[in-house]
Parts: structure tokens; C-alpha cells; sequence
């Protein structure tokens, strides 16, 4: 039996995933510039690492960056889109692509969102002071969304979100609960209080790997959010800018409202965010024109998804009674991020092709 393309790129482990790439840079002749987590270890043990492997000419001055594994559980997906783009993709001229495979290895290893700290890596890439503050919304959100108790009644938070909504409006409700905060470490979408590992980990070698670039477009990958198996981009450049129009023009015009549209929820209300990678990234290499963006890959509702992300939080704090046997809350908050479903890897793996193919021809014209 042939096996699909899909079934050779995912994997079910980080350590598989890793070493499907290690093994594809070693056969691609990549350079590959490692950070080892210097006290973390795995799952089963192992090491954990962020990988980055340059394939193609080190010296180009184009470059195309593919990030996977912000958020751990998602990073079965962009291990594969990385996996399944380079194995045969002829590199053009004067470009290369720089690979850059789990952010966040302790949460790809022990399938958490955040790291080893509790840290959304997605809300700690901060440049100088934060402009978060003790909002008064937050405990109250914190309670209805961090129950000591995972059962039917104590999971069910709409009486609060839709009484917050009705009195400050979902814009700051959704800011406040998904934004980043700084007031709760064992909180949802908790930001740090410093530098996490692996920013200090990037901040080191990403300006080395960049040095000689003069012209950078990136992905960011993602699960969760829109439609089953469809893309939602966001894009942390200004509206309007040079380099939010060139990602769009590579893209499409649909692209633009995508990621506002996975808000059905709030009316297409999106959150401001604290501390997106996608948003530092072009400080690791001042001297380069940038243009790139995050794209979500859809799962299933925005309820189901949300209530994934709180269970990965339960599962690392709640010491309260549960109806749901751990190991099977563990099993349902994974399929709600990286579903098994062969459709949906199918389509999430051909979506997400085709945009990484979009962003190289975009970065070749440019």
C-alpha cells in the first residue's frame, strides 16, 4: 500500500517530528543551527530543541521563513507543511528557505499550548514596556473560564461572557481574556515576566541566520481558529503598509478579512494582542524588507476550540473533580487542534502547500 503524502509528513510524537526533519536537512544537504533547551526534558525524555535548518544558498538574499510550533499542539501541522514542502521543492536562485521547527518543543513534547513556565509564547515577544494593565474584567473571566471543577455546570461560562459583552462590549472582553495578560500565571494566554527560553533562544540566533537577507517573507503556522481545514491570515503589519499590501496581493484579496471572519462569535471583533512573534520577528533583522503574516488553519467551532485551550490549562492546574477522565479530556483537546481526520489533513496540508508555494513565488518577484 502507497502511503499518502499526509501520513508521511504528520507525526505523532515531537520526537518523531523532529527526527523526520533532522533526517530531511541531513538528506537536503541543510545547514541546521540547533537551541537545546539547557533543563527541560521531553515527554518520553528526550531532548527538546528548536531546530532551524537553512535550505538552499546561507548567502541568498531572499529569504523564506517557516515557523511551526508557537502553540504545542499545533505544531503536528506545521512539522508537516515544513516536512512535506522541502522534501522535493526546488529552490530558485538567489533564495533560500529557512525552516524553523517547534518554537515551543516542551509544549509540541508534553501537548500543552504553552511552555514548560506557562508561558504563551504568542503573547512574551514583547519589545520594551507592556502596555498591559491590571484590568478589573480579568478575574472575573479568570473564574468563569479557569474552573476548579471541569464538570457540565462548572465549564459553561455564556452567563458571564454575555453580561461582560453586554457591559463593555466584546472588543474588551475578548482583548482582555485572549490579548495577553501579566496577572495570573496559571491564566490563559499568561505573557511572562520576562523573556521566555525560547525568545532568548531566537533573539540569539535569528539575527546570525538573517545577517545577510535582504528581503524576508514569512508563515507563521497555527491551528484552531475558521472554517475545517481552511486558512485565516493575520497580518501584524499596518494595514496599508507596503508589506501588509504585498502579502495580500501574494494571498489574495479573500485573504484580507479571513481572520476577523473566524470571530463569529464576537461579530468579527478580533482582540488586540500582546506579543506576537509575528510581530517581533522583523527586529531580528533590521537591515531586510519584511513581509509575512500568521496563518490559523480551522479545526472546529470557536467554542469547541476555546474549550480545548481551557482543558490544557485543567490539565495542568485543575486539582478539582472532573467528569472527564483526564487522559480523555487530553484525547478530545488534541483532536480539537490537530484533528486525525484524513480529510481534514488532506485539505490543512493542500491549503497550507499552496500558501507556502504562493509566499516563495511572492518573495521570487519581489
Amino acid at each position: 500500500m502507497v502511503t499518502a503524502p499526509s501520513e508521511q509528513a504528520f507525526s505523532e510524537t515531537y520526537a518523531a517530528a523532529r527526527q523526520k526533519f533532522l533526517t530531511l536537512a541531513a538528506e537536503r544537504s541543510a545547514i541546521v543551527n540547533s537551541a537545546v533547551h539547557p533543563t527541560e526534558r521531553g515527554a518520553g525524555g528526550e531532548e527538546l530543541a528548536i531546530d532551524l535548518a537553512t535550505f538552499g544558498d546561507p548567502d541568498a538574499e531572499k529569504t523564506l521563513l517557516l515557523v511551526s510550533g508557537t502553540h504545542g499542539q499545533e505544531a503536528f501541522l506545521g512539522s508537516a507543511l515544513q516536512i512535506a514542502f522541502l522534501r522535493d521543492l526546488v529552490i530558485p536562485d538567489g533564495v533560500n528557505v529557512v525552516a524553523l521547527h517547534a518554537l515551543n518543543p516542551w509544549g509540541f513534547s508534553h501537548l500543552s499550548r504553552t511552555d514548560e513556565a506557562n508561558i504563551d509564547l504568542n503573547r512574551n515577544f514583547n519589545e520594551g514596556e507592556s502596555n498591559l494593565v491590571d484590568d478589573e474584567l480579568y478575574p472575573v473571566l479568570f473564574r468563569a473560564m479557569c474552573p476548579d471543577d471541569w464538570t457540565d455546570e462548572t465549564i459553561d461560562w455564556s452567563a458571564v461572557r454575555d453580561k461582560v459583552a453586554a457591559d463593555h462590549g466584546f472588543k474588551r472582553m475578548i482583548t482582555v481574556l485572549a490579548g495577553g495578560q501579566a496577572i495570573e500565571p496559571t491564566g490563559l494566554n499568561y505573557v511572562g515576566t520576562g523573556p521566555s527560553w525560547s525568545r532568548t533562544a531566537m533573539a540569539e540566533l535569528l539575527p546570525r541566520i538573517f545577517a545577510k537577507a535582504k528581503k524576508i517573507a514569512f508563515i507563521e503556522w497555527h491551528t484552531g481558529l475558521g472554517k475545517f481545514g481552511e486558512l485565516s491570515h493575520l497580518c501584524s503589519f499596518a494595514p496599508g503598509s507596503p508589506a501588509y499590501e504585498r502579502v495580500f496581493e501574494w494571498m489574495g484579496e479573500e485573504a484580507r478579512a479571513s481572520f476577523a471572519a473566524t470571530f463569529d462569535v464576537t461579530g468579527g471583533e478580533v482582540p488586540t494582542y500582546e506579543g506576537l512573534f509575528s510581530a517581533w520577528l522583523p527586529s531580528t533583522a533590521p537591515q531586510a524588507e519584511w513581509a509575512g503574516l500568521l496563518i490559523e488553519v480551522g479545526t472546529y467551532d470557536n467554542i469547541a476550540v476555546g474549550d480545548a485551550v481551557r482543558m490544557d490549562r485543567w490539565l495542568k492546574f485543575g486539582r478539582g473533580r472532573t467528569s472527564t477522565p483526564r487522559e480523555e479530556m487530553r484525547r478530545i483537546m488534541m483532536d480539537r487542534l490537530n484533528p486525525e481526520d484524513p480529510a481534514w489533513r488532506a485539505k490543512a496540508l493542500a491549503n497550507g502547500l499552496n500558501a507556502q508555494m504562493q509566499a516563495l513565488r511572492g518573495l521570487q518577484a519581489w
